[in-house]
């Protein structure tokens, strides 16, 4: 049903901005996420010691804790390069585990990576990294997310504080673009967290989906 939802959502987007977006929504991504939300906890070998990838962002987390997200994202880039050396090692050994990690890890990437980094999701990806790190059987997001009053300047709950529907997000983000005259630059960053959004909203997390449509919003020119 949410799928289906999303679907009519979304049916006035550009083609060509979807294209774009589903063609970064890589396939081995996809099928982690999958792969993720069903399996058992035991659902094959473990993937190692993660200590190493863990010591990277305990501390990612202890400078971003100091509001220099400058650093933290130089550091983070450390993690991705050691974590993407060790692909080829770690994937073979069990892909939905590796994927669950990937997940969390682009998560906390593109967080640190906004024009504006926001402290709360900073933090929130990061901590969900770490936990994905210390048991790559989980599936990311598993645990609950307090849902933020904006991201990047744009809501993302309701009244009542609590997060829109992603649908929703994802609805206004088709809309605004389908009258917005966006720098090819720009619409390749806004695809990107567009098809997170849209991965995180099919997976029911609202909370992430909404933050990465409001990082795309904010990233809209505004119409004349």
């Amino acid at each position: 049903m949410r799928n289906l939802l999303l679907g009519i959502a979304l049916i006035a987007a550009p083609v060509g901005m979807f294209a774009g977006a589903h063609a970064i929504l890589l396939p081995s991504t996809v099928t982690a996420q999958t792969a993720g939300a069903t399996a058992p906890a035991d659902s094959g070998p473990s993937l190692g010691d993660m200590s190493a990838f863990a010591a990277i962002i305990t501390d990612v987390q202890s400078i971003s804790a100091t509001g220099d997200f400058t650093a933290a994202e130089q550091r983070i880039t450390d993690f991705e390069a050691a974590w993407d050396a060790a692909a080829g090692r770690l994937r073979p050994v069990n892909a939905t585990y590796w994927g669950n990690v990937d997940i969390a890890a682009d998560a906390a990437l593109d967080a640190l990576r906004a024009g504006k980094p926001e402290a709360a999701f900073v933090g929130t990806t990061l901590a969900d990294l770490q936990a994905e790190l210390a048991d790559p059987a989980r599936m990311p997001g598993a645990a609950p997310v307090a849902a933020m009053a904006s991201v990047a300047g744009v809501s993302t709950t309701d009244a009542n504080d609590r997060a829109l529907p992603c649908e929703v997000m994802l609805k206004d983000l088709s809309g605004r673009l389908a009258t917005a005259t966006v720098p090819a630059g720009t619409m390749t960053q806004i695809s990107g967290l567009q098809a997170k959004a849209l991965e995180r909203c099919n997976a029911d997390d609202d909370a992430r989906a909404d933050a990465f449509a409001a990082q795309a919003l904010a990233l809209v020119p505004a119409s004349l």
